[in-house]
């Protein structure tokens, strides 16, 4: 499984605004929100999760914690599973959740920040840095058994389809909230 990409800031623009101002946006502003795409994240993120982006700098990462960060072109959601310090260039070590290899060092410049919480069918959640023993389950899972992540996002469409029909609703409007994902 290659690392996936969250955004292709080649690709036309982000509702409007192109990837460069949402960057400069985000860095001036502090927030920044967004809807997910790609696997790469399962099963934390789920495509279509609305996600939240706080500014953060490098020192204020921790390992566990899902990071948005821009290289090649292209914007990652990955969670950081080291800190590089002590060098002079720190860095963080990332991967994606459901991917097997680790992604390459991301710099100061590149941390666009971290993933706050997320909205999914109307519901805030807060990543956890751990996961749960589910999550840790189903991550395996998604590594290593062939189309099983396929599977996971066919359940999770099928879902939202009955409980977007079951409140009769298109979306859901409101937001709870929750502790973890």
């Amino acid at each position: 499984m290659g690392k996936g990409t969250l955004f292709d800031t080649n690709e036309a623009v982000f509702e409007g605004v192109s990837f460069a101002l949402a960057e400069d946006l985000l860095r001036a502003a502090g927030e920044m929100r967004f809807i997910a795409r790609g696997g790469s994240m399962l099963p934390a993120i789920i495509p279509g999760d609305e996600l939240i982006v706080h500014r953060a700098r490098l020192q204020d990462v921790h390992a566990g914690d899902v990071v948005l960060f821009t290289q090649n072109g292209r914007w990652y959601a990955h969670r950081v599973r080291e800190i590089v310090a002590g060098t002079s260039s720190p860095s963080l070590i990332t991967q994606g959740d459901a991917l097997t290899e680790y992604d390459g060092p991301v710099f100061a410049q590149e941390l666009l920040g971290r993933i706050a919480f997320l909205v999914r069918g109307g519901e805030q959640l807060v990543l956890s840095p751990a996961g749960s023993f589910e999550h840790v389950l189903l991550r395996a899972a998604i590594r290593h058994v062939p189309h099983f992540a396929g599977g996971i996002l066919r359940w999770h469409r099928l879902l939202a389809w009955f409980l977007s029909l079951w409140h009769g609703t298109a979306g859901f409007a409101h937001t709870k909230s929750r502790d973890s994902v």
